[in-house]
């Protein structure tokens, strides 16, 4: 835990503008990518993209209060981790709706495992994997 810590205190951003930026960055790209695959597969609905969107809403309101938190205690490292989180939780899900839609993502692709009896996607790491065989 003590070296996550220290990665996300001594990961800078250039400045906040970026910070944030970033994290809206992929958040679009989530969505985006989770309208075209739902597209290529044919099985565009609104309710589900109605409770997408408001799900990027409460990230952003998470964003939004980690600076508040930040700024109040003057604690960088909330907003980083927050930021940096939402930012792989995001590139995991892009991954996955690219691998949905059918696209091979050659050894990437071996992270992501397909649940086919309940078409759920969990990320498998090898090492965890094979320790459980």
């Amino acid at each position: 835990m003590e070296n996550l810590q220290y990665f996300i205190q001594n990961l800078d951003f250039t400045n906040t503008f970026w910070q944030v930026g970033t994290t809206l960055f992929f958040m679009l790209g989530d969505i985006i990518s989770g309208v075209v695959s739902a597209v290529i597969l044919k099985n565009l609905d609104s309710q589900k993209m109605r409770e997408g969107l408001l799900r990027k809403v409460l990230l952003i309101l998470i964003v939004l209060l980690a600076f508040v938190v930040g700024g109040a205690f003057k604690i960088t490292f909330v907003s980083k981790a927050v930021c940096i989180y939402i930012i792989v939780m995001e590139t995991v899900s892009i991954l996955e709706n690219v691998k949905k839609a059918g696209i091979d993502l050659g050894k990437l692709g071996e992270l992501l495992k397909i649940k086919k009896e309940d078409n759920t996607i969990n990320l498998v790491f090898k090492e965890n994997k094979e320790n459980k065989e």
